[in-house]
């Protein structure tokens, strides 16, 4: 209901609105632009990219969905973040240039996207908490044993549930014929195109 009444005053351009989604979602916001950001760039670069989150979020308020709030916020602070370390790429090193993905061809485009939706009806067909701890583990980049505190299991079954989900997305991507078995795209699904 909270929630309701704050996307209804965002769209309405309220500044109190603003204020109360900066002061309940700043730490979520933070924290996946930092999973994100943290090892190549400083917390005052994070602070900025979680502020430019806020200002997208104001500016697109009229795209908000009712009761979908924290996915768009999490959908905008991982672009967000993502955008930033695209400008950076210019000044990494070569040994953090691998964790920096780019698709610089129109083929590797569409292969992203046509892997995307693969994945997305995949992740769609997993037990809800497999497909919960995936998409938390690799799209809101949070570590295992943060997954495994808020989800009240352990460590290692939370690093067992992921090593079967993964086996199974990628025997379905090859039933589906995107890759062979020893193909690259295989042996390291890369979730960020859901």
């Amino acid at each position: 209901m909270q929630e309701r009444r704050l996307i209804k005053q965002l769209k309405q351009h309220d500044p109190d609105a603003l204020s109360e989604l900066m002061q309940q979602y700043t730490a979520y916001v933070g924290t996946i632009v930092r999973n994100i950001l943290g090892k190549v760039l400083t917390e005052s670069d994070v602070e900025e990219v979680t502020a430019d989150v806020f200002v997208i979020v104001w500016n697109h308020s009229k795209e908000i969905q009712q009761g979908k709030l924290r996915p768009y916020l999490a959908t905008v602070a991982r672009n967000c973040a993502k955008n930033r370390l695209r400008g950076y790429r210019e000044t990494v090193g070569l040994e953090q240039a691998e964790s920096i993905c780019c698709c610089e061809d129109i083929e590797q485009e569409i292969d992203q996207k046509i892997l995307a939706e693969m994945l997305q009806d995949v992740l769609d067909a997993l037990a809800p908490k497999d497909r919960e701890i995936l998409v938390r583990h690799y799209y809101y980049y949070e570590g295992v044993k943060q997954i495994a505190e808020d989800l009240g299991m352990k460590e290692s079954a939370v690093k067992m549930r992921m090593s079967r989900a993964r086996k199974r997305l990628q025997q379905e991507l090859i039933d589906r014929g995107y890759a062979y078995e020893d193909s690259p795209a295989v042996q390291k699904i890369q979730f960020a195109a859901i």
